[in-house]
């Protein structure tokens, strides 16, 4: 993973930058501006007004005021649109990267985490984009030249009102670290306390079956709590900056009256030259007394950043750019080993082949390595160890869109979109027609449950498709398999929960469907694959049996007792 290099690499991905650079160019016509107006007291209250020039005087001060709304219009036009459209680009940047990252991102972050970081960062960042950080850039601008000017009418006055320069930058590096600290921390934890929620709301009828309602509040309290604990802190930094704030402010202003005054009363210091200094003043010691605030703010806006490049920054699926056709063998394993973690392999040294068109069952005990072939075989994760073949090339050789256009997934753990029944089965095919989805639907026995939804396939389901049964909604993730129309099959525990009946009218369907198709099928229910071409047999991460259903009951090994059990079971 990438350093995070913080609110430079975000900026880095505007579209609008020319928008900044008009905000630094009105920046520093509006300081020119307010030197003008100081200059221009000088010179009436030192020289005078000739009495032939009071129209010039008004028309110049009348112009200037013009030019200075207009600049101001500019300056807070640019600065919007170009917050905006950043932030749009980050919004659309990271909706794109989401899809390109490696599967391991996804089963190790909590989605809540995730959620928050989508949420909480983006806003935040937008919020500070939009005003901290320009305001900042503003500010420094608008102090360099107001000071610049000022060394030019009194130089030694001018360093004597800057005295609360170091005093301030001291001060701001005091307080930066624990800002840091704090406004991390505070993050961090609303990450837990948006993700106890989460799970609040998906797992609710598991609270409600268990009485968890008190134990899961007790959790969410003590995260909310020690979340709060850090952004008091921070809050108390905060609040030790209102009175610094007012003393920056006022002391710049209260010595260079003090001197102003007596160097005037001794002649050394013009009239006019007192009147800029007091015009002027506000625009070093404003920049000054708001500098800590805007630091704050930009570390605050840093944290997020930081941890949306996280996300950015987190590595993509690695794959090759070529597409091939189909031959003889669809998916051929040689010598892959294979684990989530280092020192915890799951699979060892297999090695086995698919021939294309032909129906293979994997069996084998839990956690001997099943659903993790599935992954393989879909590019989830790259072997540690050995090759993957789709079509007798290694998937690393692969365009992965194009390998995955070739498969189609029934997973074990049945995910629907908070959409129309008909939108959730046409994923499957985004060209297809609505005949089209009706007859897969029809093929997955699901069409005559959907016909009596209450809008029947306009109705929407809700998150996770709650407001269907297991059965249905595994019928639905069927038919939209079937919609998909793909040459390979995978389908892992695609009947667990269907009642028998309905199994039985789905085997038929994949009997029918799946006549000219590779059917790679992951059963629990060992009654439903007996007539597979091949069965696999794994067992702690090793192939230990290959063969049809007749030859492994007869070799009388771990597929014999697996069926045994299940008939004697049933019996």
């Amino acid at each position: 993973m990438k350093k995070n290099t913080g609110l430079k690499d975000i900026f880095a991905l505007a579209d609008y930058k020319y928008l900044f650079v008009f905000q630094i160019a009105t920046t520093i016509l509006l300081s020119l501006v307010n030197v003008f107006i100081g200059d221009f007291a000088r010179n009436v209250v030192d020289y005078g007004i000739l009495e032939n020039g009071m129209w010039l005087v008004f028309f110049q001060l009348i112009l200037v005021t013009v030019f200075g709304v207009f600049i101001s219009y500019i300056y807070v036009y640019s600065r919007s649109k170009f917050s905006i459209n950043l932030v749009r680009k980050l919004r659309h940047t990271l909706v794109s990267k989401l899809p390109k990252m490696q599967y391991s991102y996804y089963e190790n972050e909590h989605s809540g985490k995730l959620n928050n970081k989508l949420s909480y960062d983006v806003d935040t960042l937008q919020y500070h984009l939009s005003s901290t950080f320009v305001e900042f850039l503003s500010s420094i601008i608008v102090f360099t030249v107001s000071f610049l000017y000022l060394l030019t009418v009194n130089f030694s006055m001018t360093l004597i009102c800057a005295i609360s320069v170091p005093i301030t930058l001291i001060f701001v590096k005091i307080v930066v670290d624990p800002i840091t600290k704090n406004i991390t921390n505070f993050a961090d934890k609303m990450d837990d306390v948006t993700s106890i929620a989460k799970d609040s709301i998906l797992g609710a009828n598991i609270e409600r079956a268990y009485n968890l309602k008190e134990a899961r509040k007790k959790k969410f309290n003590e995260n909310m709590d020690e979340a709060t604990v850090h952004y008091v802190k921070y809050e108390k930094i905060i609040a030790i900056l209102a009175p610094f704030e007012y003393m920056i402010k006022a002391l710049p202003t209260f010595i260079c009256i003090v001197i102003g005054f007596i160097n005037a009363y001794r002649g050394t210091i013009t009239s006019g030259e007192f009147i800029a200094f007091v015009l002027l003043l506000r625009y070093i010691s404003n920049p000054l007394s708001d500098l800590p605030t805007f630091v704050t703010n930009l570390k605050e806006a840093s944290v997020s950043a930081n941890r949306l490049l996280e996300i950015l920054n987190y590595e993509e699926e690695k794959f090759g750019n070529e597409v091939f056709g189909p031959n003889e063998t669809a998916i051929e394993f040689d010598n892959v080993s294979f684990g989530y973690t280092s020192d915890f392999p799951l699979l060892n040294n297999i090695s086995f082949s698919i021939k294309t068109g032909k129906r293979t069952a994997l069996v084998g005990p839990s956690g001997c390595g099943k659903s993790t072939l599935f992954k393989l075989i879909t590019g989830y994760y790259l072997p540690n160890a050995g090759e993957v073949k789709l079509y007798g090339k290694s998937l690393s050789y692969w365009d992965i869109e194009m390998a995955r256009s070739n498969i189609a997934l029934v997973s074990q753990d049945t995910h629907l979109f908070p959409d129309t029944v008909a939108a959730n089965i046409g994923y499957g095919n985004p060209s297809a027609t609505m005949n089209d989805i009706i007859e897969a639907a029809k093929l997955a026995y699901a069409h005559d449950f959907i016909m009596n939804l209450p809008e029947g396939y306009q109705t929407v389901l809700a998150e996770w498709g709650s407001n269907l049964s297991g059965g249905q909604k595994q019928r639905v993730a069927i038919a939209r398999a079937f919609l998909k129309n793909a040459p390979i099959l995978l389908l892992d525990e695609m009947t667990s929960a269907l009642d028998v009946d309905s199994e039985n009218l789905i085997q038929k369907s994949l009997d029918i469907y799946g006549k000219d198709k590779t059917v790679i099928v992951i059963a629990h229910r060992l009654s439903t694959i007996i007539n597979a071409d091949e069965i696999i047999v794994l067992d702690q991460g090793e192939v230990v049996e290959k063969g049809d259903h007749k030859n492994l009951i007869i070799e009388n090994g771990i597929y014999s007792k697996l069926y045994s059990n299940q008939v004697g079971e049933v019996s």
